[in-house]
């Protein structure tokens, strides 16, 4: 099991996934990957027993960005198949990622709450699960039952609880960059934080960009919860 918030994910978060895996195992799927998504933060968070070195790649190379599954499930409400013919030339990184872990098709299910918040369930297949596509077919609406429940107690866990510590953050920002990030995080504005560096605003704010593209978060308030994550100021 992969959950995407094992650094802060409760016991009963955790029993609520293994269970989750359980019903999905019951009804044939072996293998799936599940994305929470909300409307106005498009970085999935990802629960999936798949293996880490499949997350890990999927994003760090961000790959949500290109990805057609997660494409298609924004604008239909209705269960399908896809395989990785799918995954044209545009999308190497990701037939790459796909292929290594043999995952060659997949029949993926979607859920929108009212509060807009969006489910997607994965189901992997390969080359050798010949006839499981029938089957995931037959149990379809057992499995849509399943994701709903699963959804609707997910979309209660704070988004702050579901941001893996990351152990490489000082590996991806340069020194000049964890001055800003550091600074920023303490509530300084862009303005302040150039004054004690000696710098220009326009330079902080280029590092900010920066910062967020290689933290793959979009808001200072976002980058401020990885800094106090990772030790960078105190809670």
């Amino acid at each position: 099991m992969i959950l995407e918030s094992k650094v802060n994910a409760t016991e009963k978060d955790i029993k609520s996934t293994k269970a989750f895996e359980n019903s999905l195992q019951s009804l044939g799927a072996n293998r799936y990957a599940y994305f929470y998504r909300e409307n106005h933060n498009p970085k999935p968070i990802i629960t999936s027993n798949l293996p880490h070195e499949w997350l890990s790649e999927y994003q760090n190379k961000l790959l949500h960005r290109i990805d057609p599954v997660l494409e298609i499930s924004k604008n239909t409400a209705i269960p399908f198949s896809w395989s990785t013919e799918d995954l044209n030339k545009q999308n190497q990184n990701l037939l790459k990622n796909a292929l290594k872990h043999n995952i060659t098709e997949g029949y993926t299910f979607i859920t929108i709450s009212h509060d807009q918040t969006i489910g997607t369930l994965t189901l992997c297949i390969d080359q050798e699960e010949k006839g499981l596509l029938s089957k995931l077919k037959k149990n379809e609406a057992a499995i849509q039952l399943c994701l709903l429940k699963y959804h609707e107690k997910r979309k209660h866990i704070p988004r702050n609880h579901l941001i893996d510590k990351d152990e490489n953050i000082a590996e991806k920002l340069s020194s000049r960059e964890m001055e800003v990030l550091r600074w920023i995080a303490t509530g300084k504005t862009y303005s302040e934080t150039a004054m004690i560096l000696g710098i220009t605003e326009r330079t902080i704010k280029f590092h900010a960009t920066n910062i967020k593209q290689k933290l793959n978060v979009y808001s200072a308030r976002q980058m401020t919860y990885i800094a106090t994550k990772n030790g960078l100021i105190d809670d």
